[in-house]
């Protein structure tokens, strides 16, 4: 920053509080001049909040922004993770409506403290209303604003509506109602506000000869919640109807959607019925509408990989390619690298199936089969619109392929997902495309493998012993292992969330003449291990020898070979 521009700010200061707040944010390099500029003009126009803009248009992560203002606060910032459980007792003193609008949420009673979480509330109004309700001084932890207000929204909810014994409930009236007289909308809403208390991403109802199955994917693994009588099957119908899918067709797969709004929070409802020999099987995908974008940092990706990875999204031309299976965390991990670029500076365009993730600033656009909108022939008309960061949901078939290659070649940074194995599966994916080796690289800059494996629950791990045959697979190394004995916020699983393991094939010169010369997998793995490639399997290890996973969690994502 120049002295003129300096004295400039110092100026704003003591008309715009704002201005103090990015001038602290440009010093510790989170926020430029030129986007501290651009955010003080939008606050001319929008009359916000200075932090909730930076986060609104992508400026500033707001887990960033947040431990900014708490280190200044002197307040300890927790992760959502660690969220703790609010005391219904302690909430009687308050309620939903005032805890919004003053961005706390209080916790539990500690001798003649209260414990409280604090959002975009500011400390000394809720001490003193805290003060005024309870007699109680307050001692404070500070969360992400956003993930304050879904955590008071469920708070009160789940404890003024046991959501079970709802539950329970519709399924005895749905049961007696002989007459079809009562609809069963109220029963999907409270299997909707179940499914996202228990941060389930997709609910299966599975017929069997004698009930229908209700099922939560919970961290990428499936959790029978209960059994429903026969009669409860007209359930599917109602959700068909809801979706728009065609009741009267029971014997091909259909698919629909409808929206609704859980907690405040809208969401798009994905529906897929498959027909079965005991009845129509149903999968339903909750996807939120506005999800938080998390950085790379906060997925748990390694600080020494952070780096590395900045480097490779910061790239100004090539192709980036993430793979892994379905529910990898590949669509997440490419928004992240999105937050790496200047979205001030840069024109970002993307084309998705569907759009997960709002990225503010950048134009994003949505598959649309039935007016012949796909990956391929959206990144034709993307090359008219002079971008600088293309983000492609999914290279599904040569024709997206040959158009992400186009684009790369003609200096853009393409970023997209491939379905393969590895790192090493990559380029025998694209040949069937009809790419040639000298193509792939000559515009190839690195490819991400992923798996996510779920993390031992922060409130009931413990250290545990290992047999010697589980210590020689973990390898060399000091080993701090933990598992979740089970408890109410993991539902007695031991798992809480879930952690990346990934690997990372940089290509330099020597990679991409192998490339090139149409190697075979062995040469290039070979290569890349002299050039200090560690595997996802290494990762893994390494996780779990420091406590975050379990050897068992690693077997059942990755996989153990003969010998290993």
């Amino acid at each position: 920053m120049t002295e003129n521009e300096s004295t400039d700010l110092s100026k704003d200061s003591t008309q715009n509080p704002g201005t103090r707040l990015g001038e602290r944010l440009m010093e510790r390099g989170l926020l430029s001049l030129r986007q501290f500029q651009f955010a003080l003009q939008k606050q001319s126009v929008e009359k916000l909040r200075f932090g909730t803009l930076l986060i609104r248009y992508g400026l500033v992560q707001e887990d960033a922004l947040v431990k900014e203002l708490a280190a200044r606060k002197s307040i300890p910032f927790i992760t959502a993770d660690e969220f703790p459980s609010p005391d219904p007792e302690v909430l009687k003193h308050f309620n939903r409506e005032l805890c919004l609008l003053n961005g706390f949420l209080p916790i539990r009673r500690n001798g003649d403290e209260l414990e409280v979480l604090l959002g975009d509330g500011d400390e000394a109004s809720v001490s003193e209303l805290a003060m005024h309700r309870t007699g109680l001084k307050c001692r404070f932890t500070q969360g992400s604003f956003s993930r304050v207000t879904r955590h008071i929204r469920g708070s009160y909810y789940f404890t003024q509506h046991s959501i079970e014994s709802l539950v329970k409930q519709e399924i005895r009236r749905l049961s007696g109602d002989a007459d079809h007289a009562v609809s069963p909308e109220k029963f999907l809403d409270y299997l909707l506000h179940w499914a996202v208390r228990e941060r389930a991403t997709d609910i299966h109802l599975t017929p069997s000869p004698n009930s229908l199955h209700l099922f939560f994917r919970i961290d990428g693994v499936l959790r029978p919640m209960v059994a429903l009588p026969p009669q409860l099957t007209r359930l599917v119908i109602f959700i068909k109807l809801t979706s728009e899918i065609d009741i009267s067709e029971q014997r091909r797969p259909q698919d629909g959607s409808f929206h609704c709004t859980i907690l405040d929070q809208p969401f798009a409802v994905r529906v897929s019925i498959l027909y079965t020999e005991f009845g129509e099987r149903v999968v339903l995908r909750l996807l939120p509408e506005r999800s938080d974008l998390s950085s790379l940092e906060q997925l748990g990706f390694l600080q020494e990989d952070i780096e590395r990875l900045e480097r490779i999204f910061l790239r100004p031309a090539g192709m980036v390619l993430i793979t892994g299976p379905t529910g990898s965390g590949k669509s997440t991990t490419m928004h992240a690298a999105l937050q790496i670029q200047s979205l001030v500076e840069n024109n970002i365009l993307t084309v998705e199936d569907p759009i997960e993730y709002r990225v503010p600033g950048s134009a994003q656009t949505e598959v649309n089969r039935r007016t012949g909108y796909d990956f391929g022939n959206a990144l034709r008309f993307f090359l008219r619109h002079d971008p600088d960061v293309i983000l492609i949901g999914e290279i599904r078939d040569a024709e997206t392929a040959q158009a992400a290659v186009e684009a790369s070649a003609t200096g853009h940074l393409v970023l997209s997902t491939l379905h393969a194995p590895n790192v090493f599966g990559v380029v025998p994916r694209l040949r069937p495309f009809g790419l040639e080796p000298q193509t792939i690289a000559d515009n190839l800059v690195a490819i991400i493998s992923q798996r996510l494996l779920r993390r031992n629950c922060p409130h009931c791990s413990q250290e545990v012993l290992l047999a010697e045959a589980e210590r020689r697979r973990l390898g060399e190394g000091e080993i701090h292992a933990r598992r979740g004995a089970g408890c109410e916020a993991c539902g007695s699983s031991g798992y809480f969330g879930r952690l990346p393991v990934y690997e990372i094939l940089e290509l330099n010169q020597s990679l991409a003449n192998l490339i090139a010369d149409d190697a075979g997998r062995e040469a290039i793995y070979r290569k890349a291990l002299d050039s200090g490639f560690k595997s996802m399997l290494e990762q893994a290890k390494w996780r779990v020898r420091n406590g975050q996973t379990t050897l068992e969690e690693v077997g059942r994502v990755i996989g153990w070979s003969v010998g290993e």
